[in-house]
């Protein structure tokens, strides 16, 4: 019986003439067995018929139509660390860093890693990066021209190995080019790596489709082994631009198994004899798994013995405990996945936290959805092995692959990934989508109704339209940051990191209240986000015990939350709780020993303990770490000044402004440098320079002193009344104005604004120092008296020129008073302090000139003499004692002479 079944088979074939082979639209194929595949899959095609150019035309400029908005759009989201903030892209690090360091520019070993190797993608983004540096319209150009050229690619993929009529090609290349899930992966530039590893794919692809053909055995053999070859290493380009673009292995394998192999195999499995047909499928699928074993190993290594960190923000599903939830929301988001493939009306740039709700029952009416979905592409996969018409499985077999093969490595089947749902990661995957959709229509267009073409050109018009529309209103999301996170907040208003990226994006436009009440929203959706507890924290300034304790919270739910460790060192620091704030920031650098901010902190908060050499060497290490970020270089020349090394830290200065030319902090520093050293003119001119850049107060009071100790009061005053109206609450700065209305005898005004700076910091020692000298001059001296007392009292640090400048004045105003003794022992104090001081030596000589002590009186006479020679009134009282000693000698009181 066997036999007599293998010989009509026979001649059946013979029957078949070639030109009935490839007709299963028109149903001649019907009846044909497994080994009508013996010839070639499909008939070769032409690629430059007027219909077909047409076609190729249409796609690409649909493609570039659909997203000509986004040229104007900014760099947002990821593209700010992927690019702005990646020192690979900016080229600040040597070439060979790209084969070293991940997506973002961190190395491969590095713990904090996000461990996604991408070097073929950075290339591009430095290349852009040197033509046009970080102006965004490059970058999104280089994305469209990507999309454009892939969406042909696609549709030549489509024309000769998928559908033997232009119509279903036609139908798959408009709705790849126009679809919405594209947006994420064109508009934003990050999605760059999406679009390479989908023009690796296609490629790849159409390599290895080429480099086999069918023989006699029903299996194909390699008819081309160098485009095998091609094919395996364009497979390790995809892999490069973005890790899923290797899946396309497993195509090769399901091609290769249910298509070009599929007679042969069918003969075995009915003879169950093995021949030397087989031999060159088992070849190919040795060079493939060998292949993938090949990648995963590479990848494996790439990790460097660490697999990528993951909270339970990124991806709540693998974190839940019960393995029930994880498989039925695993399952669940296999569905959300194809329904935003088959109905993209709700999109969003990020999809984690509670965007998508855990779902733990069975009793979960999500559940029909889930099993809908298996059922239906369980049905499409039986489909591929039982369908008769060869078209009709070529359409499914490549439909299913391209679909399901490129979405494993996001299904959390095999590893855990850092996302719920992305939509970039649709976009290799949306092409079996299109592939299955075109089929369909093109399946309502063959119905036997005449108008069955009309109603699916209608169809496919009316989804082109609905596409495109979605797609250039979508696309305007991504035009800012403000636009982009304002959309996710209204598309997932109870996703908590909504509410986190929206309040960033306040915090950094100075919008501080609503940054507060979003970040409080992001905590009350969900309380354990480690970030969004140190962002609030920055913003409780006015509350340190808020503060701080945000702070904590975040450390606590993040051990290895850097800015959190540095941000509390900070904190600890200004409370002068150095002790703690040094052990936190000794532990952001173990962290993140790249994150030059915290070398520069601890640097100086050493500087203050006296420990220089350390402080000098973490310095040094922030200018090593951002050696084109002129603030290091401005710090370090701080410290170079305090420690009296002026023509090093000038250096620095000078640095700083070669990289930064308007850096106008470092001129106020330099302006101060060169005013230390005596060189008025130049620090002027630097002041007036940083001035015209930007009118700060700082620098405003740093001229006004410069005019006022060099004899210029009007133009002291005048630069202290500006700074004055740029810092109104600062007592400082309405002190020195307070000083300098005095000298140009505007006491009213002076006194003025010193019991303002009062009203502002009622313990500003030196606004008490300078309104007790006010009222001395003023013969005010009670109130002299009690403002120099204390001013005394709130200054115990001061230096002993200070205090004794202080107890003067106090020794002045009790002398005023007749409190003659305390006044005497006011003065000794101030000469004690300062032995320089004239004018102590003068009073306290007087006093005693007064009390007819002669001999005290003259030593401290003849002391301030030596220190002020040409003093007047000094040598009318010397001379007076002189009489007085005098007269005393004539009245035989010789016990008095002080000689």
């Amino acid at each position: 019986m066997a036999p007599r079944q293998r010989q009509a088979s026979k001649k059946q074939l013979q029957r078949g003439g070639a030109s009935k082979l490839f007709r299963p639209q028109n149903g001649s194929g019907a009846h044909h067995t497994p080994e009508s595949h013996l010839k070639e899959p499909l008939a070769p095609q032409s690629p430059f018929s007027g219909v077909q150019i047409c076609v190729y035309g249409a796609v690409f400029s649909l493609a570039l139509l659909c997203y000509a908005n986004t040229l104007s759009h900014d760099l947002v989201h990821d593209d700010i660390f992927a690019i702005e903030g990646n020192r690979d892209v900016r080229g600040e690090s040597p070439l060979r860093n790209l084969l070293l360091d991940d997506f973002w520019g961190k190395p491969m070993w590095d713990n904090t890693s996000h461990k996604s190797y991408r070097p073929l993608c950075v290339i591009t983004f430095r290349l852009n990066h040197m033509l046009h540096g970080l102006h965004p319209m490059g970058y999104h150009l280089v994305n469209i021209l990507l999309h454009a050229v892939v969406s042909v690619l696609f549709t030549y993929v489509c024309q000769t190995v998928v559908f033997t009529e232009m119509m279903p090609t036609a139908v798959a290349g408009v709705l790849f080019a126009t679809h919405p899930i594209h947006t994420e992966a064109v508009a934003g530039v990050v999605g760059r790596a999406d679009l390479m590893a989908c023009l690796f794919f296609l490629l790849s692809f159409l390599a290895f489709q080429r480099s086999i053909k069918q023989g006699k055995s029903g299996f194909a053999f390699t008819d081309r082994p160098g485009s095998l070859v091609l094919s395996l290493l364009l497979v390790v380009c995809a892999l490069l631009s973005k890790e899923h673009g290797a899946t396309v292995l497993g195509v090769f394998m399901v091609y290769d198994v249910m298509m070009t192999s599929r007679p042969g195999i069918y003969r075995v499995l009915i003879t169950r004899r093995f021949g030397r047909g087989c031999m060159p499928l088992f070849k190919r699928c040795a060079v493939i798994v060998a292949t993938v074993c090949v990648v995963l190993f590479l990848r494996v290594w790439m990790l460097q013995g660490h697999l990528p960190h993951f909270s339970e923000q990124d991806n709540p599903a693998s974190f839940a405990p019960h393995l029930l939830t994880r498989f039925l929301t695993y399952s669940y988001l296999v569905f959300f996945n194809v329904w935003l493939l088959l109905c993209p009306l709700t999109l969003s740039y990020d999809w984690q936290m509670n965007s998508i709700p855990l779902v733990e029952s069975l009793w979960d009416v999500r559940n029909l959805a889930t099993i809908t979905t298996v059922i239906t592409l369980g049905f499409l996969a039986v489909s591929c092995i039982v369908v008769k018409k060869d078209q009709d499985r070529r359409v499914l077999v490549l439909g299913l692959s391209f679909l399901a093969i490129p979405f494993l490595p996001a299904s959390n089947l095999f590893i855990r990934v850092g996302f719920v749902v992305a939509e970039r990661i649709l976009y290799i995957p949306s092409m079996g989508y299109c592939i299955l959709c075109a089929h369909a229509l093109s399946k309502l267009g063959g119905l036997s109704s005449k108008h069955g073409k009309t109603i699916m050109m209608i169809i496919v018009a009316v989804i082109t339209l609905l596409y495109i529309g979605k797609t250039v209103t979508r696309n305007q999301v991504w035009k800012s940051r403000e636009s982009l996170f304002r959309s996710g907040l209204e598309t997932l208003p109870h996703n908590a990191k909504m509410h986190y990226n929206y309040a960033n994006f306040l915090m950094d436009s100075g919008q501080k209240q609503d940054a507060i009440h979003h970040y409080q929203t992001s905590l009350r959706l969900w309380p354990d986000h480690a970030s969004a507890n140190n962002n609030l924290g920055t913003l409780l300034k006015d509350d340190p015990q808020q503060a701080e304790a945000h702070y904590r919270r975040a450390i606590l739910i993040n051990p290895a939350h850097v800015r959190a460790h540095f941000n509390l060192g900070s904190h600890l620091s200004k409370l002068g709780q150095f002790e703690d704030a040094e052990l936190l920031f000794r532990r952001a650098i173990q962290l993140n020993p790249e994150f030059a901010d915290v070398h520069t902190n601890l640097a100086s908060l050493l500087e203050g303990k006296g420990q220089l050499l350390e402080a000098e060497q973490l310095y040094l290490n922030a200018i090593t770490l951002e050696p084109k970020n002129g603030d290091y270089c401005n710090n370090y020349g701080a410290f170079l000044t305090n420690t009296g090394r002026n023509e090093d830290a000038r250096i620095q200065y000078e640095e700083c402004l070669h990289l930064q030319p308007n850096h106008t902090v470092t001129m106020g520093n330099q302006a101060r440098l060169l005013r230390r050293l005596g060189q008025t003119s130049q620090a002027e001119q630097l002041f007036l320079r940083a001035l015209s850049l930007e009118r700060r107060a700082g620098l405003l009071e740093s001229l006004g002193a410069l005019y006022f100790n060099t004899d210029r009061p009007e133009k002291a005053h005048d630069a202290y009344r500006e700074a004055v109206q740029l810092n109104p609450q600062s007592a400082e700065t309405r002190t020195h104005y307070g000083q300098v209305l005095a000298t140009l005898g505007k006491v009213e005004q002076a006194v003025k604004e010193l019991q303002v700076a009062l009203e502002l910091d009622a313990d500003y020692p030196e606004a008490h120092r300078q309104l007790a000298s006010i009222y001395v001059l003023a013969g005010k001296h009670r109130e002299g008296l009690k403002h120099a007392t204390v001013a005394l009292q709130l200054d115990p640090d001061a230096d002993d020129a200070r205090k004794a400048g202080l107890l003067f004045d106090i020794g002045n105003c009790l002398k005023e008073l007749a409190r003659d003794q305390q006044a005497i022992q006011s003065y000794r104090e101030a000469v004690k302090l300062n032995p320089n001081l004239s004018s102590a030596h003068l009073n306290l000589g007087a006093m005693l000139h007064l009390k007819g002590d002669y001999a005290q009186a003259r030593r401290h006479y003849n002391e301030a003499l030596k220190l002020d020679p040409e003093n007047h009134t000094l040598k009318q009282n010397i001379a007076k004692l002189n009489r007085a000693v005098e007269r005393l000698k004539k009245k035989g009181k010789s016990q008095l002479e002080i000689n």
